[in-house]
């Protein structure tokens, strides 16, 4: 049990990393005298050496075990918080975010690998869904942290409260995470390491089911303030509880699934999530291409688009990591990668055709439900659900 506590930790850290400085920005182009592409690189910087990061921190933790690679990575991140703590200008800061986001690679990709290694895939499928329900959590109130952190303590106060949850994370790794003396000098560190993975059709099949789901959901997130605040006029203020009404859908169900799970087995509430999704998917197509601009209709679409959604993600990742033996952290990094690369893609792209409606989100979000529902059943797992 403490274990999983300590990997719940790691990916509250990653939940709150992205986030918990943004409503900081106002004051470093104040302070600094910077433009507001110049202070988005605090997180372009560091969301690119994050998703390099994970390419080795895969192969690395194949090749020297989970325990010293997820603690390196949390000493690094540790120094990266004191540097953007203490910097005294915006290059030490781009350094310490450049340094946030390697560390953060490693924990972020292997610390459910930690779980997957000494539970059924059964039970892993119920523990991610509560590790998902966390990760929810930190990502829906870290900007609301980060708000009054930085009204009271300035935009240091911020990376302070990163420092601390580190160096938290930290101890509680290196007291709980078993011993791992595995030394595979066998696997390389060159990126060739990955193509049995991306040589699997199963694999890819997989993957494209999982993340086609993950980039659905998360571009809406990434494109909700934009799209209620001026397509739809909402306040600022009421914006919240909209986001959070869609966060905190995907929470519970993530915190309950287990029940589900349970109750019904894993092929049943896959098959049955899998056709909701795509049911749940055509109307937000159907609202969309009608031109329906009420954020009350399109909410409650969403809501009910997150909930079935939790389950071919949850009972999918599990057993992706044991398609191919000894790849476990190499295939987490995968799936950690493309789900991050996709949504940003996905967002970046519907940003640049964004006109003010919810159309285009729309229509995404329909096309990666029949994404979705193409390749879950080709799955032989699919086929299980008949049985």
């Amino acid at each position: 049990m403490m274990l999983f506590v300590a990997v719940t930790f790691i990916f509250f850290l990653a939940g709150m990393e992205i986030d918990i400085f943004i409503p900081s920005y106002p004051e470093l182009q104040q302070e600094f005298n910077l433009s507001p592409a110049k202070v988005q690189l605090c997180l372009s910087l560091n969301f690119v050496t994050y998703c390099i990061g994970s390419l080795y921190a895969g192969a690395l933790g194949d090749r020297y075990g989970l325990r010293r690679v997820i603690l390196y990575g949390l000493a690094i991140f540790v120094a990266g918080s004191i540097a953007c703590c203490f910097a005294t200008n915006f290059t030490y800061i781009l350094a310490g975010r450049i340094l946030q986001g390697l560390g953060m690679a490693a924990p972020a990709s292997l610390g459910y690998v930690v779980i997957a290694e000494r539970y059924s895939p059964e039970k892993q499928a119920s523990l991610l869904g509560t590790l998902n329900g966390f990760i929810t959590i930190a990502m829906a109130f870290a900007p609301v942290i980060g708000s009054y952190v930085a009204i009271y303590a300035g935009w240091r106060g911020n990376f302070t409260v990163l420092l601390a949850l580190a160096t938290t994370a930290f101890i509680f790794c290196f007291f709980l995470l078993p011993q791992d003396h595995r030394k595979s000098e066998h696997v390389s560190l060159s990126l060739k390491t990955y193509l049995p993975l991306l040589q699997s059709k199963t694999f890819l099949k997989y993957l494209l089911v999982i993340c086609a789901y993950i980039c659905s959901y998360w571009t809406f997130i990434g494109m909700g303030s934009i799209l209620y605040v001026e397509g739809f006029g909402v306040s600022l203020e009421n914006f919240g509880f909209y986001q959070g009404a869609i966060a905190g859908s995907f929470a519970v169900i993530s915190f309950l699934s287990h029940k589900f799970l349970t109750k019904f087995g894993h092929p049943k509430c896959f098959k049955v999530a899998v056709i909701a999704i795509t049911v749940i998917g055509f109307f937000i197509g159907i609202v969309a291409i009608s031109g329906n601009s009420n954020p009350n209709i399109i909410t409650v679409l969403m809501c009910l688009f997150a909930l079935p959604m939790v389950f071919p993600a949850n009972i999918l990742y599990p057993l992706i990591l044991d398609l191919i033996p000894e790849t476990k952290s190499r295939a987490a990094a995968l799936v950690n990668i493309t789900r991050l690369v996709g949504s940003a893609i996905c967002i970046e792209g519907i940003s640049y055709f964004y006109n003010g409606s919810f159309l285009h989100l729309g229509v995404l979000i329909f096309g990666f439900s029949l994404i979705g529902v193409f390749f879950a059943k080709s799955l032989s797992y699919w086929k299980t659900t008949n049985n």
